[in-house]
């Protein structure tokens, strides 16, 4: 190896571990202040940089609230895949009828109202057979925050959503969204399969922050990013956490699979559902969980 390539090499190396130490530094402070979960139920310990399964809640919570009380009506697992494989974006339909714990036949997204983070995680693995690392929520407020901390994020909308109930207002287009255009685009259920669509928007728009906005500039921003994360959401994510997580973004492709778990719309009693079949579900997700 000539002397050249090995400087390289060797920057790269003293970058590399530069920048998981200044993450580390930046993300101190979460630690000391977040309001992790330190329940008494078992938590999945998250395995470095290895295959990672993150969580992520989005809370029907309203301007000003910061309780957490509401029903998850986003539901997306992040699974960070093994080496050579591509990580996935998993979405549940909130409406996926499932049998919860002392309540009987409901929808996924009441498990969270009635047994917090414990129960809805035992939902997902007993559905799909994936373990949760780590799980974080956030509300209307904390998703605006962090796309206008991030300077919006470039959306191509590709049909026209214009739905009083959600603010969304686009005809086909490209936009950069700030953070009260994107929650109006990831709420939308104006389309034809309704609650199905938005569920793909919402992992078109979280991949496509991921593709454009984890970089190293996010460095520079962390202090800001962190505060919002801070007041905003609700996890049990440690420094530790974070740097990884960000780490593994920044030198990845980016190329997500997007998928939504197979199921079929239903009215049982009055009541519209996405109907799953457990088996089903599991073998269409084997084929992107190894």
């Amino acid at each position: 190896m000539n002397k050249a390539k090995g400087c390289f090499i060797t920057f790269i190396v003293v970058f590399i571990i530069g920048l998981i130490l200044v993450l580390l530094f930046a993300l101190s402070d979460f630690n000391k202040t977040s309001n992790e979960q330190n329940s008494s139920d078992a938590q999945v310990a998250s395995s470095g940089f290895g295959p990672n399964n993150f969580l992520f809640l989005g809370v029907d919570e309203r301007e000003g609230l910061k309780n957490f009380k509401g029903r998850t009506d986003t539901i997306i697992i992040y699974h960070i895949a093994g080496w050579g494989q591509k990580d996935c974006l998993i979405s549940i339909p909130r409406d996926t009828r499932v049998k919860l714990e002392g309540h009987g036949w409901s929808k996924i997204n009441a498990a969270y109202v009635y047994g917090k983070e414990k129960m809805l995680k035992d939902e997902i693995y007993q559905l799909t057979e994936i373990s949760i690392n780590r799980t974080m929520l956030l509300n209307f407020d904390g998703f605006k925050k962090v796309i206008d901390a991030l300077g919006g994020v470039k959306i191509v909308v590709d049909v026209p959503l214009h739905d009083p109930l959600s603010g969304a207002n686009f005809d086909p287009g490209t936009y950069v969204m700030n953070g009260e255009q994107a929650l109006s685009f990831a709420r939308c259920r104006s389309t034809a399969k309704g609650d199905l669509d938005r569920a793909d928007r919402q992992k078109y728009l979280l991949s496509e922050l991921m593709r454009q906005k984890i970089n190293f500039s996010l460095i520079i921003k962390a202090p800001q990013l962190l505060n919002i994360l801070n007041t905003e959401t609700k996890s049990d994510f440690s420094a530790a956490d974070f740097a990884t997580l960000a780490i593994t973004l920044m030198f990845s492709n980016k190329d997500f699979e997007r998928i939504t778990i197979p199921g079929k719309t239903a009215n049982i009693d009055g009541i519209s559902y996405v109907v799953v079949n457990e088996k089903e579900v599991k073998e269409f997700l084997s084929k992107y969980i190894k």
